[in-house]
C-alpha cells in the first residue's frame, strides 16, 4: 500500500519524447487536436499500440480534417508512425473510433465515424496490421454525426455490434441527440436495429460524448451509458438478446459540471460495477462517484468516499480505473484540462486519498488518458491526449519503480452459472474479467478460454471472445445426454499472470420424448440445437447475481 498522502517520487514521468515527431504541427513542439486515444495492440505482435483520432474543434468544425494516427509499438519506448496501413491513410474530423475483431479473425479492426456526416471508414485489418476501408459493403455508406462509439456484443451471439452516438446537427450543443445500433451477422456486416433501442425525443436536450458497456444490473449482459457533456448520463438496461429500457431512474442525477469520460470498475470488491464521473461533484468534490447496490440502482457517495483534497478546484475531463500499489484493488486516475494529472489511492473499500505527485507537472490541457504497458517491464505506462488549448501536444507518461509490478494474476468479478442442460445443447458461459486498469477495448488479456472434461475425458478447451465491458464468453460444445461436463475459466494477462476458476459441473439431461400413435412411451431422443440464450432465462440471472456476491478480492 502506498504512504498516504504523501509520496516521495512521481508515479508517472513524462517522456513524451518517446512517441516522435507528431503530426499537424509538425514537430516536438506542437501535435493535433486530440479528443481520444486508446491503447491497442494493432498488429498482433503483443505490444500494446497508440491509435490516436482526431479532429481540430470540439463542438465545431474548424480548419481542415486531421490524421487518423497509429504508433506502432516497436518495443523500448520506440515507435513507428504506421498512419498509411489505415487504409492508405485518413484524414478527416474524428472525436472518436471504436476497436474491435467484427469479423471474428482474431484481429483487431477499427471504425472511424465521422463527426459531421463525412462518409464513415471501416478499417478491415488482414491480421498483420495493414487495413482497408470496407464501410461501404459492410455499413452501407453510413454517415455519422458522431461523439462516440463502441463495439459490444449487447445480443449476446458472440460478435461485436456496434453503437454510435449521433450529436444533433448542425449545432451538437442545441440537442436532439439519437443513438444508433447495428447487429452483427457474425462476418462483420451490420445492420440497423434502432427499434430495439429506447425511444428518444426529438429535441431532447443533451451532447453525446461518450457511451459505455458495462454490466450494470449483475446478469452478464452489457448495458449502455451514455454521458451527455452537460446533462445526466443516460442508462439502458440490456434484456439479453440486445433489447433497450430506459433505467434512468436507477441513477443518481449529476450534481454538476461537464462531464466527458466516466468509467465503471468495482471499487469496493462486492462484484458489482460502480461508476465514476468527471467533472460532476457536488462542490466538495470535483468527480462524482455513484455506488452500484448490484441490481444497478447508483447513489451518490461522493462526499463520504472522495479526497476532497484530490480536486484542486481543477476542470477535470476523465477517470480511469487502476491498480497503482497491487494490491488488488482499483485505484483511480484523473485527466485534467486545467491542472496536473491525479492519482487516488483505493484502501480496499472504496474510499479514496489523493496521491501527492503522482503525476510529474505538465502545463496542459488533457482531454483523454489511457494506461497500459508500452515497454514491457510490468508496469503500467499512460499516454494523454491534448486539445482545447496549449499546443496540443500529446503525452507520454513512463511508469517508475514507485508503481507496482504486475504480479497480480487477473480477478473474476462474476461467472455464469449453468444449470442442467436439456437436449445435449451447446453451452454459452459468460464471465467479467478485472486486471491492473480498465480500457474501452476491455481488461488486457493475452488469454481468456473455458477448460473443460468429460467424466473419464481429456481435458479439452473452448477459447473465449470479448465482449465488451469486462465481459468475456465462451461455448462448450454440446455433448450426448448423461454426460456430465466439469469446466472452469481461465484469464492470462500480458505479463503472463493466469488465474483459473474452481471447477463447477454441469449435466445433459433429455427431455424431448418420442410417443406412439397410441399415446405411449417410445423413448427419449435428443438432438444438438443451436446455441440459445433462451436456455438459461431469469433462474439464471438470479443465480449469476447471488455468484458474484460471493466473490471477493484476496
Amino acid at each position: 500500500m502506498l504512504p498516504l498522502p504523501l509520496l516521495l517520487a512521481p508515479l508517472f514521468v513524462e517522456h513524451t519524447a518517446y512517441l516522435g515527431a507528431q503530426p499537424c504541427g509538425p514537430g516536438a513542439t506542437t501535435g493535433c487536436y486530440t479528443n481520444y486515444l486508446q491503447l491497442a495492440d494493432l498488429d498482433g505482435d503483443g505490444a500494446l499500440d497508440v491509435l490516436i483520432p482526431n479532429a481540430e474543434g470540439y463542438f465545431e468544425q474548424d480548419g481542415g480534417g486531421e490524421p487518423l494516427v497509429w504508433l506502432r509499438n516497436d518495443g523500448g519506448f520506440t515507435f513507428t508512425d504506421r498512419s498509411a496501413d489505415l487504409g492508405g491513410g485518413f484524414s478527416g474530423w474524428l472525436r472518436q473510433v471504436a476497436i474491435g475483431d467484427v469479423d471474428g479473425d482474431g484481429s483487431l479492426d477499427v471504425y472511424a465515424p465521422s463527426a459531421w456526416g463525412d462518409a464513415d471508414a471501416l478499417f478491415i485489418n488482414d491480421g498483420a496490421g495493414h487495413f482497408t476501408d470496407e464501410a461501404a459493403s459492410r455499413l452501407g455508406g453510413f454517415h455519422a454525426h458522431a461523439g462516440a462509439a463502441r463495439f459490444a456484443d449487447v445480443d449476446g451471439d458472440g460478435d461485436l455490434d456496434l453503437i454510435v452516438a449521433e450529436w444533433g446537427q448542425p449545432d451538437p450543443t442545441a440537442g436532439g441527440w439519437s443513438i444508433d445500433l447495428f447487429l452483427n451477422d457474425g462476418t462483420g456486416h451490420f445492420t440497423l436495429a434502432d427499434s430495439q433501442l429506447p425511444t428518444v425525443p426529438a429535441g431532447s436536450p443533451g451532447t453525446p460524448v461518450d457511451v459505455d458497456d458495462a454490466d450494470v444490473d449483475g446478469d452478464i449482459d452489457l448495458d449502455l451509458l451514455i454521458d451527455l457533456h452537460d446533462h445526466s448520463p443516460k442508462l439502458w438496461l440490456n434484456d439479453g438478446s440486445g433489447h433497450f429500457t430506459d433505467a434512468t431512474t436507477q441513477l443518481d442525477a449529476v450534481q454538476s459540471g461537464l462531464h466527458y469520460n466516466p468509467v465503471f470498475c468495482d471499487v469496493d470488491g462486492d462484484g458489482a460495477l460502480d461508476l465514476f464521473v468527471d467533472n460532476a461533484g457536488d462542490g466538495s468534490t470535483n468527480e462524482e462517484l455513484q455506488m452500484n447496490d448490484g441490481t444497478g440502482h447508483f447513489t451518490d457517495e461522493s462526499a463520504a468516499r472522495l479526497d476532497a483534497a484530490g480536486d484542486f478546484g481543477s476542470d477535470d475531463n476523465g477517470v480511469a480505473c487502476l491498480d497503482v500499489d497491487g494490491d488488488g484493488h482499483f485505484d483511480a486516475a484523473v485527466a485534467s484540462l486545467s491542472g496536473n494529472e491525479r492519482v487516488l489511492a483505493n484502501d480496499g473499500t472504496g474510499h479514496f486519498t489523493l496521491v501527492a505527485g503522482a503525476f510529474t507537472a505538465e502545463s496542459d490541457s488533457t482531454l483523454w488518458l489511457d494506461f497500459g504497458d508500452l515497454n514491457g517491464d510490468g508496469r503500467l505506462d499512460a499516454v494523454t491526449g491534448q486539445g482545447e488549448s496549449g499546443n496540443f501536444l500529446n503525452r507520454l507518461y513512463v511508469g517508475t519503480n514507485g508503481l507496482a509490478a504486475d504480479t497480480r494474476p487477473p480477478q473474476f468479478r462474476a461467472i455464469e452459472p449453468v444449470a442442467a442442460m436439456q437436449n445435449g445443447s451447446p453451452v454459452r458461459i459468460r464471465f467479467a474479467v478485472e486486471d491492473e486498469s480498465t480500457s474501452d477495448v476491455g481488461p488486457r488479456l493475452s488469454d481468456a478460454h473455458v477448460a473443460y472434461t468429460l467424466a473419464g475425458g481429456a481435458a479439452q478447451s473452448a477459447k473465449a471472445t470479448f465482449m465488451g465491458g469486462d465481459l468475456f464468453r465462451a461455448v462448450i460444445p454440446g455433448q450426448a445426454p448423461g454426460a456430465t461436463i466439469t469446466w472452469h475459466v481461465c484469464a492470462t494477462d500480458l505479463a503472463g499472470n493466469q488465474a483459473c476458476s474452481t471447477d463447477a459441473t454441469y449435466s445433459v439431461v433429455c427431455a424431448t420424448c418420442n410417443t406412439t400413435p397410441g399415446g405411449g412411451k417410445h423413448g427419449c431422443s435428443c438432438e444438438l440445437g443451436e446455441d440459445s440464450g433462451s436456455l438459461y432465462g431469469s433462474l439464471l440471472v438470479a443465480a449469476a447475481i447471488a455468484f458474484a456476491r460471493r466473490r471477493r478480492r484476496t
